[in-house]
């Protein structure tokens, strides 16, 4: 099995459409921006997690881990 980071934005969409993302982990900093990049953008169909863990840390950043659902 290989692994292989993606970030956000184009790059992700592209995999996710491509059905080559399988697993994704959110992370969320104690931040609020007033205006960004959204975080996945314009896809053309839903895509479902599956929850796997959520685990926190000390510095108040959050990361939740997920399975991408095969439809």
């Amino acid at each position: 099995m290989s692994h292989l980071y993606v970030d956000v934005g184009v790059t992700i969409q592209g995999f996710l459409r491509a059905g080559l993302i399988q697993r994704v982990i959110i992370t969320r900093i104690p931040v609020l921006l007033g205006s960004g990049i959204p975080l996945f953008g314009p896809l053309p169909q839903d895509i479902r997690f599956e929850h796997l863990a959520t685990r926190s840390y000390a510095s108040g950043i959050v990361q939740s881990e997920y399975w991408v659902a095969v439809p």
